[in-house]
């Protein structure tokens, strides 16, 4: 018996594409997501710029999310070697366990070819914990990346988030109107300082909401084949 689970990166914006806001640099973050095909969404990594944690939003993020910062934002090989201690090889240690199978049993985990993934350190201690790294081939992430297949969950998890901004852009401009403002001096508080806190508990939503959203976490490895290629192997 394999454990398979699959880790990918999505940037996302504070700011849902059209607003009159440059993207880039602060104004975004990296998520690294992880999907077993058991069908479970495992604790996100979040990496916001910065050197410390004062770039990090003052908010009461789940104990088993792993927040964190780089200097650019992207995941790097610290980064990951952090969240490989921290997620990935608790969850497949606590899956052998819970499963009856032996401390050496191997897991696969599923990567693309980022370089942050192929650093000789990470598959160095993936190895010792028995956790056998494939990568997508270079160009093929559309055809084999489960959680960037159309609907699935990076899919979801931007539209969910695109859509909270609208609504919250929306509230807070109805508002303002309701209370007697002219239109053309009405003006939202786009600020990062204002937002990050206020994205990070749209973050959190959409995470609950995507957990819960079993038909896309199974797209992506029904639409990648993967799925129908460990059944196969199974037989």
């Amino acid at each position: 018996m394999c454990v398979l689970y699959f880790c990918s990166y999505v940037s996302l914006s504070y700011f849902c594409t059209g607003s009159n806001r440059r993207a880039g640099g602060q104004e975004q973050i990296t998520m690294l997501l992880t999907i077993t095909l058991a069908g479970q969404l495992l604790p996100p990594q979040l990496l916001y710029q910065g050197k410390t944690t004062g770039c990090h939003p003052k908010f009461d993020f789940p104990e088993e999310w792993d927040i964190h910062h780089s200097e650019s934002h992207w995941s790097n090989a610290s980064t990951m070697d952090r969240y490989a201690d921290k997620v990935l090889i608790p969850y497949v240690t606590a899956q052998r366990e819970a499963l009856g199978l032996s401390e050496d049993q191997s897991a696969l985990a599923i990567f693309d070819v980022f370089k942050a993934h192929r650093c000789p350190e990470l598959l160095a201690k993936l190895k010792e914990n028995h956790i056998h790294a494939v990568f997508v081939p270079a160009s093929c992430t559309g055809e084999l990346q489960p959680l960037d297949c159309d609907g699935g969950v990076n899919d979801v998890l931007k539209k969910e988030l695109k859509q909270r901004f609208v609504q919250y852009y929306a509230d807070k401009f109805t508002t303002e109107l309701q209370e007697g403002r002219d239109l053309a001096s009405i003006s939202v508080d786009m600020t990062l300082s204002k937002l990050k806190p206020i994205h990070a508990n749209w973050v959190l939503g959409a995470m609950d909401s995507i957990a819960n959203n079993v038909d896309a976490i199974a797209r992506g490895w029904d639409r990648t084949g993967i799925r129908g290629a460990v059944s196969r192997a199974r037989e």
